[in-house]
């Protein structure tokens, strides 16, 4: 292996010995320290280069519109000067990185000189790498003015700058300047922080096979008695799938659970009658908790089969608690019987996924009458769900198949026109299936949550437009913001013979975008 050395001449790395190889790398960590220094220079005059002004407004860190609001977050911290819109998408693709790294790039230059100047000296002096200031710049950026300047004064005056110094001094910048941002560890969480996140893991983007498995993350948040209620549901239908003769364990149940409950199929389940006053043998009054979904049409909880939970008072008076889902017996009630039910959501969807799959690995999943017995271990794209085994997607369709269609094959040949803004449902199905994501530069967002744009614009046939405009060649999946940045940005691209897409920014600059990725195209004058 040959690499060349500070002084650009060539060296063999196996001809090295000891001493020689531990001073290419001493030597090697201050280009690493000078090459992060210029990228953070470059970025400041950059940002600085492009002000806003009345017709390119500031640039936001929101995603999906144009013009700020108040609601939308600057780029960088108070006190640092505002940057046009689109400047920063020109900067990350020039530098090969996606617009949410030349953001947090062009954000902590920003930062750096203007904030934390005595920081910033001393990533200029290579005393200080570059990357622990920018993690610092991160850290201080919703600090106000005042207390940023502080924490850079407290900080030089130490002469340390580790991480134990650092978090140490941004402690008492808070308490100092933002006593409200102080909020007791032990103390519980707030409203404020009450929500909902959901995560799905893509192929080639996380670590292990997660990104295939056909599995993501679900975080929630919130009131303490609906969530342990919807626990208490969990629980319950995980118990009764285990009575059922469910082996899994009791996490794994649980999490399957959550598809009982959303899954508006017929699946078995326990049930047990609601007890009547004919059925006591007693006068007393019922008691019911219900800690689920009941049935609002039969007045019980029971026959859904999601965790109601009964209170009845037993001969002598004292009340005695069961669960029919969970198999326990309340007195005075029937034993239960083994019926099928609909979920109790009924068929309410608000996601289509959609599902790609080979010939053979259809005959795998059992769709045709003549199955070929395959094992059915492939692997099968989504559109919104990452990548996925197909015996996940066998068990998808087997607890949904009311759901699942099967849809026929779209010729991506097909050339037809139409003479309209808006493509068919065909071309619409054609262009994302050909263009799984957004075609801007870096960009990887999916196709199918992007907009459909004309790469030549259209123009009403009324004002003068050519017939045929809406087409196949003529349409390409943009993302919100790249969209807007294409109209109002001054960029403009085309889509050659191969399918590839030719981006040329303002300034010139073009970059060559494929299936496989982008690359920087601009011829560049080393002379």
């Amino acid at each position: 292996m040959i690499e060349i050395d500070a002084r650009h001449q060539p060296y063999e790395v196996s001809d090295l010995d000891g001493g020689t190889l531990l001073g290419f790398l001493a030597e090697d960590r201050v280009v690493e320290l000078k090459m992060v220094r210029k990228k953070l220079r470059l970025a400041y005059q950059w940002a600085i280069m492009h002000p806003p002004s009345p017709d390119k407004p500031k640039a936001v860190v929101g995603d999906e519109t144009l013009f700020p609001t108040d609601c939308e977050d600057r780029i960088s911290g108070d006190g640092t000067p505002d940057v046009a819109l689109f400047a920063v998408e020109e900067l990350a693709a020039s530098g090969g990185m996606s617009r949410a790294a030349g953001f947090a790039l062009v954000a902590d230059a920003l930062d750096l000189v203007h904030r934390l100047p005595q920081l910033w000296a001393k990533v200029e002096a290579l005393e200080v790498p570059g990357w622990n200031a920018r993690r610092v710049a991160l850290l201080t950026r919703k600090l106000s003015y005042a207390a940023a300047r502080w924490f850079d004064e407290q900080l030089a005056a130490t002469g340390l700058s580790g991480w134990p110094t650092i978090e140490k001094w941004l402690a008492m910048a808070i308490a100092k300047f933002h006593p409200e941002l102080v909020k007791d560890p032990s103390a519980a969480k707030g409203k404020a922080d009450w929500g909902v996140w959901l995560h799905h893991p893509h192929a080639g983007h996380e670590e292990g096979a997660g990104g295939i498995a056909g599995t993501s993350e679900l975080q929630a948040v919130g009131d303490s008695l609906d969530l342990t209620r919807f626990m208490d549901l969990l629980n319950s239908e995980a118990e009764a799938m285990r009575r059922l003769g469910d082996t899994d364990d009791v996490n794994q149940r649980r999490a399957k659970a959550i598809g009982r409950l959303t899954d508006d199929t017929e699946q078995p389940t326990l049930t047990y009658p609601t007890l009547t006053d004919d059925d006591s043998s007693t006068d007393s009054t019922d008691i019911g908790i219900d800690a689920g979904i009941g049935d609002s049409e039969s007045g019980t909880g029971s026959s859904t089969g999601t965790g109601t939970s009964s209170a009845v008072a037993a001969a002598g008076g004292e009340p005695v608690l069961g669960n029919p889902v969970l198999g326990e017996l309340v007195i005075g009630v029937k034993p239960g019987r083994l019926v099928t039910t609909p979920g109790p959501f009924g068929r309410r969807r608000g996601l289509r996924v959609m599902a790609h799959v080979n010939l053979a690995d259809l005959f795998a999943l059992g769709l045709d009458p003549h199955e070929l017995g395959l094992d059915g271990d492939g692997i099968t794209s989504t559109d919104r769900l990452g990548q996925v085994l197909t015996t996940q997607l066998r068990d998808w369709i087997t607890r949904h198949g009311s759901l699942a269609t099967i849809t026929p094959v779209v010729d991506l040949n097909r050339t037809d026109a139409v003479d309209r803004h808006d493509p068919p449902e065909w071309m619409d199905t054609l262009v994302r299936l050909r263009d799984p994501h957004c075609v801007y530069p870096n960009c990887e967002r999916s196709s199918w949550d992007a907009d459909l744009d004309h790469i030549d614009p259209y123009q009403p046939p009324g004002e003068g437009g050519p017939p045929g405009q809406t087409r196949p060649e003529n349409l390409a999946p943009l993302c919100r913001r790249h969209h807007l940045m294409k109209t109002h940005g001054h960029w403009r691209y085309r889509r050659t013979r191969d399918g590839t897409y030719i981006w040329t920014s303002q300034h010139g600059r073009t970059w060559l975008v494929t299936p496989q990725g982008t690359l920087d195209t601009t011829t560049t004058n080393t002379s």
